[in-house]
């Protein structure tokens, strides 16, 4: 699969008013399918594409593909020279997008529009702050991402039930996490959180088998999230001031976690 710029005929007609809007603030929207080869595991994008020495700037980066390579998709702000809001898509994880593209290139339209409107986000770093700060920005963001979404028509659940059961599926056949790896932690709890704020009232024959996953690889992230579910319950994300205090309560509650296991995480 090559990259290409996001053109007409690769979205659909919502995708495309979508695009032209977040467009029409002042920064344009590039996206590529990021290539991926298994043998040598290594991310890479073709020649000739428009941006490519944009997007590669990230692919270069150690840190970044630790975290790239859990998503299906992201979307990066580059403010350098050519400011510019760069979608990736994952096409290691082809496989599991292809049948719901729209849904996926949706979300990072998502993040880019939330850009467009000024809202604060994380700064990203590396390490573990960089994983910090994604799924910060995650947690609030997405209950914004969530309702333009419903406001629009574009079908996001249909695929997120999929990646939940894939995921539910796949930890059958795994060993619980490594004690050592604390982005897991943030990364696992910003998702729970997503799916009891999203998913609430939803029809989902699957959340039962969903909630047993997480209680048996990593129950220590239940604490964290509900103290974030409850913040967030009461607090406005559509507020500009209310969305800068759920970043900073979020990524407390979030390092907290990471770095050391809840004082209500029993074995």
């Amino acid at each position: 699969m090559l990259a290409v710029p996001l053109a007409a005929q690769t979205l659909t007609p919502a995708l495309e008013q979508w695009k032209k809007e977040i467009e029409a603030a002042g920064v344009p929207v590039l996206v590529a399918r990021v290539n991926h080869d298994a043998t040598a595991n290594t991310y890479s994008l073709p020649d000739g594409i428009e941006g490519r020495e944009l997007f590669v700037e990230y692919l270069k980066q150690y840190d970044f593909i630790q975290q790239f390579q859990h998503m299906y998709g992201v979307m990066v702000h580059y403010k350098g020279v050519r400011e510019t809001y760069l979608v990736m898509l994952n096409m290691a994880r082809a496989n599991e997008w292809q049948a719901n593209e729209e849904a996926v290139l949706a979300h990072e339209l998502g993040h880019a529009w939330i850009k467009s409107r000024k809202f604060p986000t994380p700064v990203y770093q590396t390490g573990l702050a960089g994983c910090l700060a994604i799924h910060t920005g995650d947690i609030a963001q997405h209950v914004l991402i969530r309702k333009e979404l419903d406001r629009r028509s574009i079908d996001h659940r249909t695929f997120w039930f999929k990646s939940l059961d894939r995921a539910v599926e796949q930890s059958r056949t795994m060993g619980q996490p490594a004690g050592d790896d604390r982005c897991i932690r943030a990364r696992q709890a910003a998702e729970l959180v997503d799916v009891r704020l999203g998913l609430a009232g939803q029809e989902w024959p699957g959340r039962d088998n969903y909630e047993a996953m997480v209680k048996r690889m990593l129950p220590e992230v239940e604490p964290t999230v509900a103290e974030i579910l409850e913040w967030m319950r009461s607090h406005d994300m559509d507020d500009v001031d209310q969305h800068r205090q759920a970043l900073r309560f979020v990524f407390d509650r979030l390092k907290a976690l990471a770095y050391a296991r809840s004082a209500a995480y029993i074995l």
